[in-house]
């Protein structure tokens, strides 16, 4: 009998140990520690925790529910909602300590339920992982600078500098666009190529600023007169490139009747060295005639100067 006796104390000493080790280890350990009702009262919790909350001690917390902390009362709701069907759950949401801070945890909450399966209260272990979401946002800031930097370069990349219209690169990505969309949609196509006249005497007799504002004025030409879908671009130097699906019969006349009008209707109101002349070329999309867009291009620039030279040698 008395080996009986000395065993049981063995053992219940060896339980007051193990549990003191047990206590000791949540006292200490840097992250918090809780055991809640199912309506939210504490009824357990380590310092750590009562730090995080900006309780002085654990048995502050006793007089709390754990929905005082919440930043957003909805995160308690959709992590009760989740526990009611995982018997273990993890989830980061904001919580507002008694002192006003703002801290962001990782809350690692599970239900201890009865043999029958009734939910008796919520163990869990709180991680304050706000250094990690302001790393997260500035990285997400970083981030966002980056595309927004690409997305400008990229721009930049398809945009001439003076007139804000397409530049070569940008007519040639987006002209093959266009191409594969006319086709699907079985509309013809047409290319319109512009040079703009005397623009190097233009530059030699009032200067550079003089030609580059018939430049810009050819550009807000163009921006008036073509529809937004329509690819228009600087191709370089002093010579435009518009490429359009036909909307109508008879459509292509009707926007060269419109770009002559509005030079002219520039032309009355602006000094000499402002006159504007444009020589072009015209032509219709022939998948028998043009194997590429380039080549397409190349025809309408030769119509083009065939125009230029027709009226040089009407000056002579």
């Amino acid at each position: 009998m008395p080996d009986v006796h000395a065993r049981r104390r063995t053992v219940d000493e060896a339980l007051r140990v193990s549990e003191k080790r047990y206590r000791l280890l949540i006292e200490n350990l840097p992250v918090g520690i809780y055991r809640t009702t199912l309506d939210g009262k504490f009824i357990e919790a380590n310092p750590a925790l009562a730090r995080m909350l900006g309780v002085q001690k654990p048995a502050g917390l006793l007089s709390y529910n754990v929905e005082d902390f919440y930043v957003k009362k909805k995160d308690r709701s959709e992590h009760l909602a989740k526990l009611a069907g995982k018997p273990r759950y993890f989830t980061e949401f904001e919580l507002r300590g008694t002192d006003g801070r703002r801290f962001w945890v990782r809350d690692y909450c599970q239900a201890v339920k009865r043999a029958e399966g009734a939910t008796l209260f919520f163990d869990g272990v709180l991680l304050d992982i706000t250094e990690r979401k302001r790393a997260e946002k500035k990285l997400g800031h970083a981030l966002r600078e980056l595309r927004a930097s690409n997305e400008k370069l990229e721009s930049l990349s398809l945009t001439d500098d003076l007139t804000g219209l397409n530049n070569r690169r940008g007519f040639f990505t987006l002209g093959h666009q266009q191409m594969k969309i006319a086709k699907r949609l079985r509309k013809d196509v047409f290319l319109l190529y512009l040079d703009v006249d005397q623009l190097k005497q233009t530059n030699d007799t009032f200067g550079h600023p003089a030609g580059d504002r018939l430049l810009a004025a050819v550009a807000t030409i163009l921006k008036e007169t073509l529809r937004e879908s329509d690819i228009v671009a600087r191709i370089g130097g002093d010579e435009f490139a518009v490429l359009a699906m036909r909307s109508k019969p008879g459509g292509e006349k009707a926007l060269l009747g419109r770009l002559e009008e509005k030079v002219r209707s520039h032309n009355l109101g602006s000094p000499k060295r402002l006159q504007l002349s444009l020589s072009q070329g015209l032509v219709f999309f022939d998948p028998k005639k043009f194997s590429s867009l380039e080549e397409f291009l190349a025809h309408a620039d030769n119509l083009m100067y065939q125009e230029k030279r027709s009226k040089a040698s009407s000056l002579l």
